[in-house]
């Protein structure tokens, strides 16, 4: 992947943050390659809000500076730090495929026509 990311990790032990890491280049990779071509750059950050206390405390946020200029900023907060990844990079992948429907080309006429004439009821091409 051409795309630059950074990746922090906060409240983690050096195995546990090279495991992370290499999970969420994996995630990343599938959730954004179809849009590859517009980000510039990706920021990830994977925080332990609860320290040792455990509960629904890893917090993981991914920000994406695209090609044209935009930004895009996804988090998603789950028990489990993969998991948290998981859903974090699912819904930047939806984001940017909203933004590039968003801005498609549409290649349909004016509203209303069709390019069958109606004559009677019968459809002649």
């Amino acid at each position: 992947m051409d795309t630059q990311i950074e990746f922090h990790v906060r409240g983690g032990r050096d195995v546990t943050t090279e495991a992370l890491r290499e999970y969420a280049l994996r995630r990343l990779w599938f959730a954004v390659r179809r849009f590859k071509h517009r980000i510039h750059h990706l920021t990830v950050r994977l925080v332990d809000e609860n320290g040792p206390r455990r509960g629904v405390d890893s917090r993981c946020t991914i920000t994406a500076d695209l090609a044209e200029g935009g930004q895009r900023f996804v988090e998603a907060t789950s028990a489990w730090p993969f998991t948290a990844i998981t859903l974090a990079a699912g819904r930047l992948s939806e984001a940017l495929r909203r933004d590039a429907d968003r801005h498609a080309v549409h290649r349909a006429g004016p509203v209303g026509t069709s390019p069958y004439k109606l004559d009677g009821d019968k459809r002649v091409s």
